[in-house]
């Protein structure tokens, strides 16, 4: 573990860029949140339509993985295992940006 001296300590505490990477976090653990509940309603309403339809929607089937594209930027932006902000600073992630196929159906 490193030493720190109490001028490091001050001058890291009073670091605005830190402070600003705070409220980031704050907001986008925030977005985490809400998209978690999306994510939970999106699949309760495909279930509901597999269901009751036989067959789920292909548009919210791509909607979901865009969404844990979205989740994936927010958790590495909120572990600092990057430095770029997710949406709304940078485009809604697309399946075709994330890398993924099609999806699949049961």
């Amino acid at each position: 573990m490193t030493e720190f001296n109490e001028d490091e300590i001050k001058k890291h505490v009073k670091d605005k860029d830190t402070w600003l990477r705070f409220v980031y976090l704050v907001v986008f653990g925030f977005a985490f949140y809400l998209s978690i509940i999306l994510t939970f309603a999106t699949s309760i309403f495909q279930f509901l339509a597999k269901l009751f339809g036989g067959n789920s929607f292909a548009g919210l089937a791509e909607f979901g993985l865009n969404l844990a594209t979205y989740q994936a930027q927010v958790t590495r932006f909120l572990t600092f295992a990057s430095d770029e902000k997710p949406f709304p600073f940078a485009a809604f992630p697309t399946a075709k940006q994330s890398g993924s196929t099609e999806p699949t159906s049961l």
